[in-house]
Formats: C-alpha cells, sequence, structure tokens
C-alpha cells in the first residue's frame, strides 16, 4: 500500500508545486508588462510637468487587458506551449513586451527540441526587432519617464542603449535557461538508465540465487527423496514377483507402479528446478486419463467425466496448469475421504477455457492416512490466479468442493 501511495503523493506535489509557479509567474508578468504597456503609443497620456502622473488612456486599458489574458496561457506552458509562444509573440507585435515570448520560447524548446534553431531564429529576430523600434521611435517613449528625466524625446541616451542592452541579456538568459534544462534532462535521463541498469543487475543477481537454491533443493531431492523412493520401488518389484497372486499381489504391483510413477514425477520436477521456471512443463492435460486410472488401480472409486478439445492449441503452462490442479484435488481428495466416492469433472474449450470441479464427501470420523503438508489447496489457488482464474475450495452441505475456472490460454 505504502509503495503505490508515495508515487501518487509525488505527482500530485509536482502538479501542485507546477502550478503555483505557472500562478507566480501569471502575477509578475502581468505586472512588469502592466509598467510597459505605457511604451505603447497612445497606450498613456504623459503630462507636462514632472509633478504629474501618467493617465492610461481606455487604448492603454484595453492593452493591459489583453496583456493579462495573454499571460493566463502560461498555466498551460507544459502541454501547450505553442499557444504561450503565440501569445507572446502577439504582444511583442503590438509593443507591449516581449518576456512572455521569452517563457513560450523556453517552453516550447523543451517540448519540441528538434526545433530548437527555428524557434532561436524567429524569437531572437523578434526581440531584436522590438528593441530596435523601442529604440529608434515613439514606441519606446516612457524610458525617459523611467530613468527620472520626465521626457519622452528618444535622444535621452538612456532611451536608446537601455532596449537593446535589455535585449542580448534577455537573449543570453533565455539562451542559458534553455541549455541548462537541457543538460539537467541529459542528466536525468542518464540517472534514469543506470537506475534500470542497476535494477536489471539486482533481477539477474536474484535470478541466480533463486537459480542456486533450486539447484540445492534439486540436488537435496535427487540424493534423499529420490534415493528412498528407488528403495522402495525396488523392494515393491520384488514382493510383487514373491507374491503373484492374490491380493497382496495386487497391492504389492499397485505399490510398485505408484512408486514408479512418483520417481517419475521426481526427475520431471528435478528437471524443472535445474532448468528454471517455465523451460519445461512434463505434466499435461493428456496425463489426465492414466492419471484417474492409476487412482482406480490404486482401489480409490473415481467417477469421471473429462472432455478435453485442442489440447495442441493451449499454451504450456496453460497445459501444465489443469494437470497440476486435477492432481492435487485428487490427492486432498484421496487424503481426506478415503473409501469414499470421488466426483471428478474436467472441461476444457477453447471458447470457454477450463473448468475442473473434484468432489468428495465430507467423512465426520476419517483421519487421513497419507501424510501432508497442506500446501496441495494452496498450490491450487496460486496456479489459478497465476493465471487470471477464479477457485472456490471448500465444504458445501456434506461435501468438499474444488471448483476452479481458468481462461483459455492460446500457444503463442
Amino acid at each position: 500500500m505504502t509503495s503505490t501511495r508515495a508515487p501518487q503523493v509525488a505527482v500530485k506535489r509536482h502538479r501542485t508545486a507546477a502550478r503555483a509557479r505557472g500562478i507566480a509567474m501569471v502575477v509578475v508578468g502581468a505586472v512588469i508588462d502592466l509598467c510597459a504597456v505605457i511604451n505603447v503609443p497612445g497606450a498613456a497620456d504623459f503630462p507636462a510637468s514632472a509633478g504629474d502622473e501618467i493617465r492610461v488612456t481606455s487604448f492603454g486599458t484595453i492593452m493591459v487587458l489583453l496583456g493579462i489574458a495573454c499571460w493566463l496561457t502560461v498555466l498551460w506552458r507544459d502541454r501547450h506551449p505553442m499557444l504561450v509562444l503565440a501569445a507572446g509573440g502577439f504582444l511583442a507585435i503590438i509593443g507591449v513586451s516581449y518576456l512572455l515570448l521569452l517563457v513560450g520560447t523556453v517552453a516550447a524548446v523543451r517540448l519540441h527540441p528538434r526545433r530548437t534553431r527555428l524557434i532561436g531564429i524567429l524569437v531572437s529576430a523578434t526581440v531584436v526587432l522590438f528593441a530596435v523600434r523601442e529604440a529608434l521611435t515613439h514606441w519606446g517613449g516612457a524610458w525617459g519617464w523611467y530613468f527620472g528625466s520626465q521626457s519622452t524625446e528618444q535622444d535621452v541616451p538612456g532611451a536608446i542603449v537601455t532596449p537593446l542592452v535589455v535585449a542580448v541579456l534577455s537573449l543570453a538568459a533565455t539562451a542559458g535557461v534553455v541549455f541548462g534544462s537541457r543538460i539537467k534532462r541529459g542528466a536525468d535521463e542518464s540517472r534514469r538508465r543506470a537506475d534500470m541498469q542497476q535494477q536489471r543487475a539486482e533481477e539477474l543477481s536474484d535470478q541466480l540465487v533463486r537459480q542456486a537454491e533450486r539447484d540445492r533443493i534439486a540436488r537435496d531431492m535427487h540424493d534423499s527423496l529420490a534415493h528412498r523412493l528407488s528403495i522402495v520401488s525396488l523392494h515393491a518389484g520384488a514382493l510383487a514377483a514373491t507374491a503373484r497372486d492374490g491380493e497382496a499381489g495386487e497391492i504389492a504391483r499397485t505399490v510398485h507402479e505408484q512408486t514408479h510413477a512418483a520417481l517419475q514425477d521426481m526427475r520431471g520436477m528435478i528437471g524443472d528446478l535445474r532448468s528454471g521456471p517455465g523451460e519445461s512443463s512434463p505434466s499435461t492435460m493428456r496425463a489426465i486419463g492414466p492419471l484417474l486410472a492409476d487412482v482406480r488401480r490404486s482401489g480409490v472409486p473415481v467417477t469421471a467425466y473429462v472432455v478435453i478439445e485442442a489440447p495442441e492449441r493451449v499454451s504450456a503452462q496453460f497445459d501444465s496448469a489443469v494437470h497440476r490442479i486435477v492432481q492435487e484435488a485428487l490427492t486432498n481428495a484421496i487424503k481426506h475421504a478415503r473409501g469414499a466416492v470421488i466426483d471428478v469433472f474436467v472441461q476444457v474449450e477453447p471458447h470457454d477455457g477450463a473448468r475442473i470441479r473434484v468432489v468428495n464427501p465430507l467423512l465426520p470420523v476419517a483421519p487421513a492416512t497419507v501424510p501432508g503438508g497442506g500446501n496441495g489447496l494452496v498450490g491450487i489457488r496460486e496456479r489459478t490466479e497465476m493465471l487470471g482464474g477464479t477457485a472456490w475450495i471448500g465444504p458445501h452441505g456434506s461435501e468438499f468442493i474444488v471448483d476452479v475456472t481458468l481462461p483459455w490460454q492460446e500457444r503463442v
């Protein structure tokens, strides 16, 4: 739960910070352009004496409202930077300022790095022309008032030099921000790749550790359990050869066959452990019939309905899961309802998937004669969840039911 909430909290904080920065830029930019509007001819009436105040005309008020509306586009600078760039170009053309144009340039270059050269040439030309116009025409008539001379004439040295200097410094600062952002983005990308490589290395290390553990388990199984089963199979074969007739002979042959089958399963599982998951799958739906026959030969009454269509089309994982689920459900029924009739229903179809239902009666006094670790039903649930199916396991009335549904998985 914590691991999933942490990225969401980080994303919300990032969005909140970006929104706050956008609002701050709108306020600051609108205030700056409010002061710059009086540079536009006709936007303000300059007083004749120094003690009077500048009066903004109706045309100037309209320019102020247009400037505020254009600055509101900054709130969408991440998704629609070209909108900010167009609004900034509009303010520059009508003579307010080119500050919004520079903000849109940074946003547009971040989203469209391949257009950096084209955007840079157009923006630089616009800013230079804006500065030249302010320096040589009446479009910069308020610069004298900013420098305290109370003059609107362009022969004031500061009114001629300042627009050009400000333009050069503004373009240099914008270029610095663009290249700094690009360097930061490259560093972030390198860090992300390094994190991915480290994650892959950790995953590979985990796989090696798990493979070593599987090899150890396979080695222990081969050296201990497989050895004991081999001895049991050997003695059961000798007993079957000695007691040829009668019930004892039949039991000895069943023990010999089941022990031999257990050895084969053991070798298959050892091969799975040593080869890794998903590389081999000795279990198959085609083995369900022999599995039921072995259970019947051991003396357990079984009624079965098995219909399997297109087994050659299913994936290996689906094929193995169906067999293992039937096997585990039968093992559970035999342990807890020995001697009772077990009902088995298996239907596999391409359009419906697999339906497995194993039912045995609940016996009040029926101690299990076969020891178990209690992991069979857990394994059924795990296999079912892995394939996206559903499993209902438990008592219902006087019966214990294992009911599993698996979606069809086509072989790739």
